[in-house]
């Protein structure tokens, strides 16, 4: 297992090695491909992204190992040995890290600087030191056990197609023995939580509508028993604001039998469109660049100003 992790003995029976199946597809790279199909092809048929860190994703994977290492003592452990962890130490640890590894990663090119590290961390901190005062009001250590962390999911991603594997981690998997529920979440970090078109936003949500599918499948867990949450921390609150606020927000999307369906019969279309049947990508397929209302797609993409391989005169808005 990776550094980190945990599973639940029992569960480790139904865990699959990735490296035996012939091809693997994760949400990120469905999503991609939702959004706009050329970017895909761009980024997974030929090769052009480069690999691109910021602080947000560099915090954002620190808190949730440190969080995550939390929640690992508490329940394996005691819940007093996690309370009295240094917050402080561990977050700044992983976060420089992290940091250091993604400078490697991008060829010594830095991407912050101490006085912007020093503040997120900080910010961290305060959500932990918020959340521990609260603890018991989002993670029980009464009647509850805890089934994963990073908890791989690899299992066939269409009926369509043998070869093609959906391949992801789910942050945090909890169980009630007694009535045999399942809760899969998703940590997100955000400056200030997220608003009601991102909630809304039936793409985001569809990460764990297929994360609930995916996990049934692969651990026999029988659909109507499963919950899917998005545990989101806000790292900023309102200054001065006249009504106590929240460093955490929680958010389950619709995940009932007609969203799973339509979620899939997505990703049957996507799995169809773009692998052959040994699971090769299909280079020959054709590949539309959508940027969507006010070329919303192309804010955060890799290409928005690669105009060679993206014409912006092609870009199709909705």
């Amino acid at each position: 297992m990776k550094a980190g992790q945990y599973v639940a003995p029992i569960y480790r029976l139904s865990l699959r090695d990735p490296d035996t199946v012939p091809r693997k597809i994760s949400y990120s790279q469905w999503s991609m491909y939702e959004r706009c199909p050329l970017s895909w092809k761009l980024a997974y048929i030929d090769g052009l992204a480069p690999f691109q860190a910021s602080i947000d994703t560099t915090f954002g994977t620190a808190f949730h190992e440190t969080f995550q290492y939390f929640l690992t003592v508490m329940y394996n452990e005691s819940v007093k040995k996690a309370e009295n962890l240094d917050f402080r130490s561990i977050l700044q640890n992983k976060l420089r890290e992290e940091y250091v590894k993604c400078v490697t990663e991008m060829g010594g090119e830095h991407f912050s600087n101490p006085l912007q590290l020093a503040e997120y961390l900080e910010d961290g901190v305060a959500i932990l030191e918020w959340f521990k005062k609260r603890r018991a009001q989002y993670f029980s250590s009464k009647g509850w056990e805890l089934v994963g962390i990073e908890l791989d999911l690899c299992v066939q991603a269409s009926e369509k197609n043998p070869s093609v594997y959906w391949y992801g981690f789910i942050d945090v998997v909890m169980r009630h023995p007694a009535t045999n529920r399942i809760v899969l979440f998703d940590i997100k970090t955000s400056r200030s939580g997220w608003n009601k078109y991102q909630k809304s936003d039936s793409l985001k949500s569809a990460q764990l509508v297929a994360y609930k599918t995916y996990f049934s499948k692969q651990f026999g867990v029988p659909q109507e028993n499963i919950d899917v949450e998005f545990f989101i921390v806000k790292r900023k609150l309102i200054e001065d604001s006249m009504f106590p606020q929240k460093r955490i927000q929680n958010h389950r999307p619709s995940a009932g039998s007609v969203t799973q369906k339509k979620v899939q019969r997505q990703i049957d279309a996507f799995v169809e469109n773009c692998f052959d049947a040994e699971g090769n990508k299909r280079a020959d397929a054709v590949y539309h660049a959508f940027s969507g209302k006010g070329d919303k797609n192309c804010k955060y993409c890799p290409f928005k100003t690669d105009y060679v391989n993206c014409p912006k005169e092609n870009r199709i808005r909705e």
